[in-house]
This record gives C-alpha cells, sequence and structure tokens, in this order.
C-alpha cells in the first residue's frame, strides 16, 4: 500500500471512532482504544456497534481498497468465506454483529511489521 493510502487508512480508523462520540452514541463513550506491536486500534462496545449499523457509518470506511482488509468474522456468521474471500461490506459485518447484540473492533497494522498496511475488523458475539 502507498503512503498515502496508509495515510488515508490512519485517519479514517480513528475517524470512525470519532463519528460515533459527535453522532450521540452515548454520553459516556466506551469505545476503547488498543495497541500492541505493531498495531492500533479500538473497540466498540454493544451500544456503539448498534449505533455505528443504525446510521450505516461503517460506510466511512468503504474507501479502503479490498485487498487492505481482513475480517475475523464471529461464529455462525453469514458471511462464510469463499477461499480466502469474504463478500460482505464493512457496513454488513458491522450490522451482523449488531443483530446478534455484539460488537466490532477495528485494528490498522504498521507495514514495517507486518509486511503490507492492513485493517482487520473483529466481529464479537
Amino acid at each position: 500500500m502507498s503512503r498515502s493510502r496508509m495515510a488515508v487508512a490512519a485517519v479514517l480508523v480513528p475517524t470512525a471512532a470519532g463519528a460515533v462520540a459527535l453522532l450521540g452514541a452515548g454520553a459516556a463513550s466506551a469505545a476503547t482504544p488498543y495497541s500492541g506491536n505493531g498495531y492500533v486500534g479500538v473497540n466498540f462496545d454493544q451500544n456503539e456497534t448498534r449505533f455505528i449499523a443504525d446510521t450505516n457509518a461503517g460506510n466511512l470506511l468503504g474507501p479502503i481498497p479490498d485487498r487492505g482488509w481482513r475480517v475475523n468474522l464471529g461464529p455462525g456468521s453469514i458471511y462464510q468465506p469463499t477461499g480466502n474471500v469474504v463478500y460482505a461490506t464493512v457496513d454488513q459485518i458491522v450490522d451482523e454483529a449488531a443483530s446478534h447484540g455484539g460488537r466490532v473492533s477495528i485494528t490498522l497494522s504498521d507495514p514495517a511489521l507486518w509486511n503490507g498496511t492492513y485493517v482487520t475488523g473483529f466481529q464479537r458475539w
């Protein structure tokens, strides 16, 4: 991924988190940032996940190229991969997590450590 795409991805993860806070997911936000060796991300609680689903805020991450995405699906997800490809949008992944009373997380990898920039979406329920 080019540096310009990395910059876009680096801006979009906190932007999505900020959109939830600004649009009113709750007075006491439970969006929790996290980081580790070679990654940074944000966990959204059940209420924020529902809010993201209801407002289609997952579409804010649409400009990230498909090959830059990774996804870890929740158990029994209807979006089972075909080979290594999951045919679903970010918004659909969020909607499914919300429909299960679950939550989502978004992680951005460090290209210097992971041989590329990847945005990973996690469903948990």
